[in-house]
């Protein structure tokens, strides 16, 4: 039996949300994250998306948007850190925030390398090699900071994906998940469209590196594809193929999209995007 009873966690949720249920928390409290869903699509999503985003550092529950009411959300307790959610080493940082990743004052840096962990998959050909893993956490919400760059916006390039998925129909449905980053997202709800490649742990573990270097945030699941904005797109083509080895460790069927003879397109092309998807076969 759960310590919080249903009329407990429905209090804690925002008022006057559409028609929905919960499916966590589903253990004991404090490391099962309370996640609610919408049942079926959502009249006015991006609106809802809009204001649930704007109030989720005071609410304590970030938006997720979804394609389907979706049967692939199993929520997973939520571990204290990245070291204990993917069994990483710590001392990699200090609680400042600072390390190799992660510049002064917790202000991303785009020019890091790579962060080091474990190995989700070797590219052959222009992109091998790659290692993916995790950034210290943040000592605040790198939501309420700047990014590395001109002007950078997290919160504004996850609204204008939030309108798109919407507006193309790649997003119906509205999930609210108590995380206090939008990265922590798929280890939380415990999302398995990736599950033939990583777990939910591995994709948030990298999601935070992510987060720290480039600004992005998790917009939202279709079934076995994952949106996110980018603020901070790396600023050189070297960066942008160290991280486009870093997409394809991660995410190897994206790179079918791409015959091997365009692959060095990609790099060219991750200098100037504002968002990532990623699909798993």
């Amino acid at each position: 039996m759960f310590p919080l009873r249903r009329e407990a966690v429905d209090r804690r949720l925002p008022s006057a949300l559409p028609p929905g249920r919960l499916l966590g928390p589903r253990g004991p409290r404090p490391h099962h994250p309370v996640v609610w869903l919408s049942r079926g699509p959502v009249p006015d999503l991006a609106g809802w998306w809009r204001r649930l985003y704007a109030d989720r550092l005071g609410s304590g529950f970030h938006p997720l948007l979804l394609e389907y009411e979706d049967d692939s959300l199993e929520p997973t307790p939520v571990a204290a850190s990245v070291a204990d959610l993917i069994s990483l080493p710590r001392g990699t940082a200090d609680v400042t925030g600072t390390d190799a990743a992660v510049g002064a004052a917790g202000v991303p840096r785009r020019d890091a390398a790579p962060v080091v962990g474990p190995v989700v998959a070797s590219a052959p050909g222009p992109v091998a090699g790659p290692v993916v893993g995790s950034a210290p956490d943040p000592v605040v919400d790198p939501v309420a900071g700047p990014v590395l760059g001109s002007a950078p916006d997290p919160d504004g390039r996850a609204w204008e994906l939030a309108q798109r998925l919407c507006r193309e129909g790649s997003a119906r449905s509205l999930a609210l998940v108590e995380v206090a980053r939008s990265a922590d997202l798929p280890a939380a709800v415990g999302w398995r469209g990736p599950a033939n490649h990583v777990d939910a742990a591995g994709l948030t573990a990298v999601l935070r590196s992510w987060e720290h270097r480039f600004g992005i945030r998790v917009v939202g699941f279709e079934h076995s594809t994952l949106h996110v904005s980018v603020a901070s797109p790396p600023t050189s083509y070297a960066l942008a193929q160290a991280l486009g080895q870093e997409h394809y460790a991660l995410c190897p069927d994206v790179f079918h999209e791409y015959p091997e003879a365009e692959w060095d397109a990609y790099p060219s092309e991750l200098v100037h995007r504002g968002d990532w998807r990623f699909w798993w076969d």
